[in-house]
């Protein structure tokens, strides 16, 4: 545990002098930091919230192969996962058919309904359960073959909230970019007011071109208390 600790502090130092470096290595090593320390506390954060969630509904977005599904349903009454790429859903389900109060939703959360092209990385195929983790509707993102791309449901993510018409206890929301345009749009929605806890992973480390967008989120989540928005996921 001493060793452990010690890594650690020492990771915090050099991130925390790298992060003064310009442009996009300094921003990467910001992003390190704050992962290194924010990570452990949205961790324990989240737990704490489920742990308010019993008879309450909670949301995935972004469920890939279902490791914080099958956490909220132990807690919630009910759990919506959403993932919309065809082979991690269809996983998905497998993995999780033995637990009741999960419903998978095979469409990608969005601030409008349609059909949009889910972007893969170039190795998919060969590792799809790795790979699978780096989808995303963001054509943009550094790590992902706009060559390698499978259409894919959509759902007006709002409006989805909107028709449950009752609280929702946790949202966990990884969607590898596409966090940006839909709290965007949840936050100047009513609906947010459902919406007890928000945990969300940002991506602007592999978009560059969405880290002012992502900083005036983080800016105005800080000012909320309803949800309360925690934007250092892990």
């Amino acid at each position: 545990m001493a060793h452990a600790n010690r890594n650690t502090a020492l990771r915090r130092a050099k991130y925390g002098l790298m992060q003064h470096l310009p442009g996009a290595l300094g921003q990467k090593y910001r992003r390190k930091l704050r992962k290194l320390v924010d990570t452990p506390r949205a961790e324990a954060a989240f737990r704490a919230a489920l742990a308010g969630a019993e008879g309450q509904i909670c949301i995935d977005l972004g469920a890939n192969l279902g490791q914080h599904t099958r956490i909220m349903a132990a807690q919630a009454a009910k759990v919506y996962a959403f993932e919309p790429d065809p082979w991690t859903a269809a996983e998905l389900r497998t993995r999780l058919a033995d637990i009741p109060n999960i419903e998978i939703v095979e469409a990608a959360a969005g601030t409008a309904e349609g059909t949009f092209p889910l972007y893969r990385t170039a190795s998919f195929d060969s590792d799809p359960e790795e790979q699978s983790q780096s989808s995303s509707l963001m054509a943009a993102k550094r790590n992902i073959d706009t060559s390698s791309a499978v259409d894919v449901a959509v759902i007006d993510f709002p409006a989805f909230l909107q028709n449950l018409n009752a609280d929702i206890a946790v949202i966990k929301m990884d969607i590898e970019g596409a966090e940006v345009p839909l709290l965007e749009a949840l936050f100047d929605h009513p609906v947010k007011s459902r919406i007890k806890h928000l945990f969300v992973e940002t991506h602007e480390s592999r978009i560059p071109e969405l880290l002012e967008r992502t900083n005036a989120l983080r800016s105005r989540a800080a000012q909320m208390t309803q949800p309360l928005v925690n934007m250092d996921w892990k």
